[in-house]
């Protein structure tokens, strides 16, 4: 009897011993524990957390700090310009007092924005302060009202010509010079091309005149201008810089951005 319940009791230790491995086995992953533990800690850690800071982008790197770009692939070129100036009419103010007061203008830091045509773009300040309301005492201009005004297309297409880059399709270096004496007056012609320091495929392009005095020249050019040739594009680009520098850096217009801009230039090609 002894013997007996000592084999049941062996018996039992057996199957508790078989049954727990079977069970192991059964719910054992195959990929291991140890697998397991290593990715979900490295999901983890290598997760990006949220964040409130916007991270710049390749264009914040290549376009310098207080600058914007553009580019237009239609017109194959880029150009970088500042994204504010300071402009003598950029506000205005209310001097004097009595009979003498007046609105003037003000320096003031204006936005600037790209406006488009179907051949090229103007670069200007969004708005402008305008005076109004004037009379004359003593040869003297007083002004009893100063507006600002948004810049418009039409407006520019009409009154501006400083940084009116325009873009034309040249097939040949006799449209070129077509479009030359269009753009610049029939006394003038293509000159020397020297190609660029910074695209060999580009060239800087000299203007021709036709060597009569400015009252009778019909290329009469008194201001600064910029023609750029790429002949594997097909193209040619020119814009009047005018006769004195458009965007100043300072308030006092000591300094300006005008030869950055021209450098920053870029045919697309």
């Amino acid at each position: 009897m002894k013997n007996n319940s000592l084999m049941i009791v062996f018996f039992a230790f057996l199957l508790i011993i078989i049954g727990g491995g079977l069970f192991v086995i059964l719910n054992k992953d195959p990929a291991g524990s140890a697998a397991n533990t290593f990715n979900t800690v490295a999901e983890k850690v290598t997760k990006p957390l949220p964040t409130d800071t916007q991270e710049s982008g390749p264009e914040d790197n290549l376009v310098p700090v207080g600058w914007k770009a553009y580019s237009n692939a239609d017109l194959k070129f880029s150009i970088n310009y500042p994204k504010a100036v300071y402009t003598q009419q950029g506000a205005c103010e209310k001097v004097g007092s009595g009979d003498t007061a007046s609105y003037r203008h003000k320096v003031a830091l204006v936005p600037i924005k790209i406006f488009e045509q179907v051949d090229g773009i103007f670069i200007y300040p969004e708005y402008r302060y305008e005076l109004s309301d004037s009379k004359v005492v003593d040869n003297v201009s007083y002004f009893g009202s100063c507006e600002k005004v948004t810049t418009a297309l039409n407006w520019l297409t009409s009154s501006q010509k400083s940084w009116n880059i325009i873009a034309k399709s040249v097939p040949t270096k006799e449209d070129l010079e077509t479009f030359v004496k269009s753009k610049f007056g029939s006394g003038c012609s293509v000159g020397t091309m020297t190609s660029t320091a910074v695209n060999s495929k580009v060239y800087d392009v000299k203007i021709q005149g036709d060597g009569l005095e400015l009252g009778e020249s019909k290329c009469g050019i008194n201001y600064i201008y910029v023609l750029k040739y790429v002949p594997d594009a097909k193209m040619v680009y020119a814009y009047d810089i005018g006769q004195a520098y458009s965007f100043a850096k300072d308030i006092g217009g000591t300094e300006y951005y005008d030869d950055e801009m021209n450098k920053s230039f870029q045919p697309i090609f």
